[in-house]
């Protein structure tokens, strides 16, 4: 009976930080899984690698804006496809972004074209960034930047744009050149 208890005893002691820690590792990869956030607004695509940074809106099940709208993550395409999170220069320098305004009008910006403001909002069911495109109102879709990486940070060459216009559908898109 002493061996039993003692067992027990080890079992109760050993067990519980490993269910412990299962339990909290099961959350983490839970809360990063690329389903955890809404539908995803639009992408950012580069000539360097494959990998895309996508922003997705998060509402709550009655399509209100969550207190975060929106959230910002790597798919590494080049490296198996798996999440990542953006880091610390990534967000500030990048492709960071930040969200004004409140209820089912808001604003984000991007860290690094901020005089493209892009506007959130909902048509139908369904969540939408919305900005200029080649001059017309237009569902936001993707970028891809054109970079050179020849200094110390990445020089952007230009930026196309692509979207479907808000009162069509029609696809357009935009060529801009940085400056």
């Amino acid at each position: 009976m002493m061996r039993k208890s003692r067992v027990v005893r080890w079992l109760f002691f050993a067990g519980v930080p490993v269910v412990l820690v299962v339990l909290a590792l099961a959350i983490f990869l839970h809360r990063r899984a690329p389903g955890d956030s809404g539908p995803t607004l639009f992408i950012i695509q580069r000539n360097k690698n494959a990998n895309e940074v996508h922003y997705d809106v998060q509402a709550g099940p009655d399509g209100a804006l969550a207190r975060e709208p929106v959230v910002a993550y790597w798919i590494m395409k080049a490296e198996g496809g798996r999440r990542e999170d953006l880091t610390f220069l990534e967000r500030k320098m990048a492709y960071g972004f930040e969200v004004s305004g409140s209820g089912d009008e808001r604003e984000l910006k991007l860290v690094a074209w901020e005089d493209r403001p892009i506007r959130l909002t909902k048509a139908g069911a369904r969540w939408h960034a919305v900005t200029k495109i080649d001059g017309k109102d237009a569902y936001l879709t993707r970028l891809f930047i054109q970079s050179e990486e020849s200094g110390a940070t990445p020089k952007v060459l230009w930026v196309d744009l692509f979207g479907e216009t808000v009162d069509g559908g029609k696809e357009v898109k935009e060529h801009v050149v940085r400056k």
